[in-house]
């Protein structure tokens, strides 16, 4: 075997969609706060036990804006209810007994005797109606315990221990006070807080790189032209045409304007939303200046009309092709692309959790040496790129991330024939040598758009969106200002989001119900921005609940155990 080391790049996707609704203000959902706590902080301030490990991450826009809200003191309604237990009211309580055990129930609640208390109390369940006969039985202290141990479960385990508050409360269980409850909250807001300085200051001292992403996470070949669905999957039913390119624009207009003013300069990565690419998206990638981009091995390999074999263990052996960029063209420009081994990914996604957290990493570090070996005969360096969520999979991890991956980066950084290092700086030393003329359209999802267009509901979302988006267009001649024009462009692109036809016809109806109501909510107030009345039909949910399953209240936030779905990739 050659001396030269093979290179990894690990390319964490950190995405939350906006959670504002439109009609409120408000900030319906926790899940940038809570992550934000758990694993936002965490997968970067790791990094600096280990500066021989070099990552990139993808912040997206969406979720580095809701930072800004928090750090503004903005509060989602999960922490409307988190105030003194004797002042709570019934609605309050039941809120409470509802969506504080939002968390893993046996991985993390049933670790600690009090938390899982409070759940046996409560009754061990999860539909809202079964909820309120319990609130009789809390008293002020197990509420004010209640409230307690759901935001410190959802700090980081390895924050919790090294920080003495945090600490402290772990050890002392139970019986909280109001100025413990109090001093929480400060700590989970200096956490988010330093999010977006930390992330900053590991870039400029060259330990990670930071990507973005389109603005709202739409899916850009979607914008720019829905009928590419077909590619992948002819005959596949499909709304009228939506055909909007110049919102695709304005979405990575803004994702590049909002990281110039956070981070001091220009993103030298794109993630396309979900890893969704068309040869069309090249020549707009292109056009922003990004400097590469990123998809998944199964879009390589029917670009290229050629299988990526592995053997019965899923080793690659025809590594040549899967492992190194590519200059790819589409539509009149390029761009450097590199593909994630889905393989791989997958097993810190989804199979890792099931292993012990050494046997994982020394099973991770094997398939990487294996690789290597199977590249012994190439006089090129190569590049292998995993790629996946920074946040869904930990939850199922026993001791959360922390023990697999301090696993994992010492014995990376012992390892004198792997290099982890950012995909920028690999590709400055390693440009590509190999091109792609004919770009495959879809995504990491199957290698198709189905995940977001072509089901009944699926394709009613889109007709309602180009219904909105030519209204935009007719009020043009007529609205009173510009500025109108421009806040309903601006609640049409939250719209665009992947996130809500993600849900809809793929996921349970109580976890796709309230993404639903913020997409009408959103499309209601593009049509007040200017000055129109909003069809009727957006009052009324798009979609409804099969027999025997509970409507959710109004405004009823899904859970983060839901969120992790095994199906949920990358984003």
């Amino acid at each position: 075997m050659n001396r030269r080391p093979l290179y990894v790049a690990f390319v964490w996707n950190q995405h939350q969609p906006s959670y504002r609704d439109a009609g409120t203000g408000e900030l319906i959902m926790p899940w940038v706060r809570l992550h934000g706590s758990k694993d936002y902080y965490q997968m970067a301030a790791i990094l600096e036990g280990y500066p021989k490990i070099r990552q990139t991450f993808n912040l997206t826009p969406s979720l580095l804006e809701q930072l800004e809200c928090y750090g503004a003191g903005e509060k989602d309604l999960y922490q409307k209810v988190d105030r003194p237990a004797e002042a709570l009211g019934d609605p309050e309580k039941h809120y409470l007994l509802h969506h504080y055990f939002d968390i893993h129930w046996d991985r993390v609640i049933r670790q600690y005797p009090r938390y899982r208390e409070l759940l046996e109390l409560q009754g061990c369940s999860r539909e809202p109606a079964e909820v309120g006969s319990a609130v009789e039985r809390y008293r002020p202290q197990d509420y004010r315990d209640l409230q307690v141990w759901f935001n410190l479960a959802w700090i980081d385990p390895e924050i919790r221990s090294s920080d003495p508050l945090l600490r402290g409360l772990v050890e002392k269980g139970a019986g909280y006070t109001e100025a413990e409850r109090r001093l929480l909250q400060e700590r989970q807001s200096d956490l988010l807080g330093g999010i977006i300085p930390l992330h900053r200051r590991l870039q400029e001292q060259g330990q990670i790189e930071i990507m973005t992403t389109p603005y709202y996470h739409p899916i850009i070949p979607l914008l720019i032209d829905s009928c590419s669905a077909l590619r992948a999957c002819p005959g596949l039913p499909l709304p009228r045409r939506f055909q909007y390119p110049q919102d695709a624009c304005e979405q990575l207009k803004a994702a590049a304007a909002q990281y110039r003013r956070l981070f001091g300069s220009r993103p030298k990565g794109v993630w396309p939303s979900e890893m969704a690419v068309s040869p069309e998206m090249v020549a707009l990638l292109e056009t922003f200046r990004f400097d590469w981009s990123i998809s998944d091995e199964q879009i390589l390999s029917r670009s290229l009309e050629t299988e990526i074999i592995r053997d019965g263990y899923g080793h690659v052996l025809n590594g040549d092709l899967l492992y190194r960029p590519y200059r790819v063209r589409g539509a009149g420009g390029e761009i450097t692309m590199i593909f994630r081994d889905h393989h791989l990914s997958n097993r810190i996604g989804f199979e890792y959790q099931h292993f012990r957290h050494e046997d994982a990493a020394a099973d991770l570090v094997h398939r990487l040496l294996k690789i290597k070996e199977n590249l012994s005969w190439a006089p090129e360096n190569h590049l292998v790129t995993l790629s996946l969520d920074g946040e869904n999979a930990w939850e199922w991890y026993q001791g959360d991330k922390g023990p697999f991956l301090h696993s994992l980066y010492r014995r990376l950084s012992e390892e004198p024939l792997l290099c982890c290092c950012t995909v920028s700086e690999y590709l400055a030393a390693n440009p590509p040598q190999r091109r792609i003329d004919h770009l495959f359209t879809g995504s990491w999802v199957d290698h198709n758009l189905t995940r977001w267009i072509g089901t009944e509901n699926k394709n009613r979302l889109w007709e309602y969106l180009l219904d909105a988006r030519e209204a935009i267009e007719r009020c043009r001649e007529f609205s009173p200002g510009p500025e109108q024009i421009e806040q309903a462009l601006h609640y049409l692109y939250i719209a665009e989001g992947s996130d809500f036809p993600w849900w809809i016809d793929s996921m349970s109806y109580h976890l796709a119900a309230p993404f639903e109501a913020l997409f009408r909510k959103h499309l209601a107030a593009v049509y007040r921005a200017v000055e129109l009345a909003a069809p009727e039909r957006l009052a009324r949910p798009l979609i409804q609940p099969s027999p025997g399953d509970s409507s959710p209240l109004e405004d009823s936030p899904v859970g983060p155990i839901s969120m992790v779905s095994t199906d949920h990739g990358p984003e």
